[in-house]
């Protein structure tokens, strides 16, 4: 009987975690809806802007330091950033 209840355990429990990793058709919409109505900008564009996500997450570059939204990661420099940054400029 124990034995039973332990296997019923860990098969509700592998399948919670299973079924969070799989998004749902309206979670996607979601998604897309907030990636088209934002104003982050494509992987083409990411050269343009000097800050980057070490994870490469989408939408995450921009022209201040900070923290990825994505990952929470600290924004690197760019290496592809041809121009001067907000921090370049207050340093002098």
């Amino acid at each position: 009987m124990k034995l039973k209840n332990i296997a019923f355990a860990i098969l509700i429990a592998s399948s919670s975690f299973l079924g969070a990793c799989n998004n749902t058709n309206s979670e996607k919409s979601t998604a897309t809806e907030t990636a088209e109505t934002n104003t982050a900008p494509d992987s083409a564009s990411t050269a343009q802007l000097a800050y980057i996500c070490p994870m490469q997450c989408e939408g995450s570059a921009s022209n201040t330091p900070g923290k990825c939204p994505v990952c929470t990661m600290d924004l690197v420099k760019n290496p592809d950033f041809k121009g001067t940054t907000v921090a370049d400029s207050t340093a002098l």
